[in-house]
C-alpha cells in the first residue's frame, strides 16, 4: 500500500537530485532514503529511475509516476489545509529566506506582531541570503522577494508577484565628471557597470531599445557584489542597474548622491516575486503567511 511519506521522498529525489539532500530535508540517513525508495519501487512493481553514478534518471514510468504522486499529495496536503483553517487551528514554523535585510524591514517586521496574534499557532523564521538560492542547499517554505531567476532555475517552484518595477540606470556624479556623456545606448561602452552576482553574467545591463524591445549589454566592470549596490555607486565605481523604486535610489536621488541615466530607455515591468513550494501543496501556514503579507502592499515603503 502506496504511503504519503513515501511519494513525498520520491519527489524529492526528483527535484533535489541527490539522497543526501533528500535525507537532510527529511532528517533521515542516506539508507533509510535508499530504502524507502526501494520499497516503493517493489510495491509498483516497477523502476522509477535509471541509476548511474551520479544521478537519479526517471524511467519513462516514472515520469509518469511522479506527475500523478504530485496531484496525490497535492489534494491530501489541501485537504488537511482545509481542515485546519475549518478547525481554526492552523499551526507549524513557516521558514522565510529573503535576498536582502531591507526586504524583511520593509515589507514584513511592521507588521509580524499582528500577524502572530492572528494565527498564534503560527511560528517564524526570517533569514536572508544574499548569494544565488539553490534548492539543495536553502531548505526553507517561502521565497519572499526574489526575481525570476529563482523560477527559471526551479521550474517546479510555484510563485506570486509582489511588485512591478521600472529598472532603470543610475551612476553618481562624480563617476561621469570627467568621463564620456552618456546621450544614447551606444555611449554605454565607454562605461564600467558594479556587477549584480545574481545576473548570469553578473556584468549585464537590461534597457529598453530605439525600437521599445527589452535588449541589454554586457559591460566593463571591476566589482560584483549581492549586496550594497547603491552604497558602491554613490561612491563613483560606476553604473548600476536596479529598481527605481528603490527607498535607497529615491534618498540618493534626492540628495544628489545619484543620477538616473537615459530613463526613456528603462526596462519597463520587472517583476520580484515570492516562491513557494508546488509539491507541498499550499500548505494552510504558508497560504496563512503570503496571503497576510501581500495584503498589506498597500503599506510598503
Amino acid at each position: 500500500m502506496l504511503k504519503a511519506e513515501q511519494l513525498k521522498i520520491f519527489i524529492s529525489l526528483t527535484e533535489l537530485g541527490t539522497m543526501t539532500a533528500v535525507a537532510n530535508t527529511y532528517q533521515l540517513s542516506v539508507m533509510a532514503v535508499s530504502k524507502k525508495i526501494a520499497l516503493l519501487e517493489k510495491d509498483i512493481g516497477q523502476p522509477l529511475f535509471s541509476r548511474t553514478k551520479r544521478n537519479f534518471n526517471l524511467t519513462q514510468f516514472g515520469i509518469g509516476f511522479k506527475e500523478q504522486a504530485q496531484q496525490v499529495i497535492a489534494q491530501l496536503e489541501n485537504l488537511e489545509s482545509w481542515v485546519e483553517e475549518k478547525n481554526g487551528s492552523i499551526s507549524g514554523t513557516v521558514k522565510v529566506l529573503c535576498q536582502a535585510p531591507e526586504m524583511i524591514h520593509e515589507t514584513i517586521i511592521p507588521w509580524l506582531a499582528d500577524f502572530l496574534k492572528l494565527y498564534p499557532y503560527i511560528n517564524v523564521e526570517l533569514d536572508v541570503k544574499e548569494s544565488v538560492i539553490d534548492l539543495n542547499k536553502d531548505h526553507y517554505d517561502v521565497f519572499w522577494g526574489v526575481s525570476d531567476y529563482l523560477g527559471d532555475k526551479f521550474s517546479n517552484l510555484k510563485r506570486r508577484t509582489l511588485w512591478t518595477c521600472d529598472y532603470g540606470l543610475f551612476a553618481a556624479p562624480s563617476y561621469l565628471t570627467g568621463k564620456p556623456e552618456i546621450k544614447t545606448l551606444d555611449d554605454l561602452d565607454n562605461h564600467t557597470v558594479i556587477g549584480y552576482l545574481h545576473n548570469q553574467p553578473s556584468n549585464i545591463i537590461i534597457f529598453q531599445s530605439e525600437t521599445g524591445e527589452p535588449t541589454h549589454k554586457i559591460l566593463n566592470n571591476r566589482v560584483n557584489t549581492v549586496t550594497g549596490l547603491v552604497e558602491l555607486a554613490c561612491s563613483g565605481l560606476g553604473i548600476i542597474n536596479v529598481a527605481h523604486d528603490d527607498l535607497k535610489v529615491k534618498r540618493a536621488i534626492k540628495s544628489g548622491t545619484l543620477t538616473p541615466i537615459l530613463p526613456q530607455h528603462w526596462c519597463k515591468n520587472i517583476s520580484t516575486y515570492v516562491y513557494y513550494h508546488q509539491v507541498r501543496g499550499e500548505q494552510a501556514k504558508v497560504r496563512a503567511f503570503i496571503d497576510y503579507f501581500i495584503a498589506q502592499k498597500i503599506h510598503w515603503v
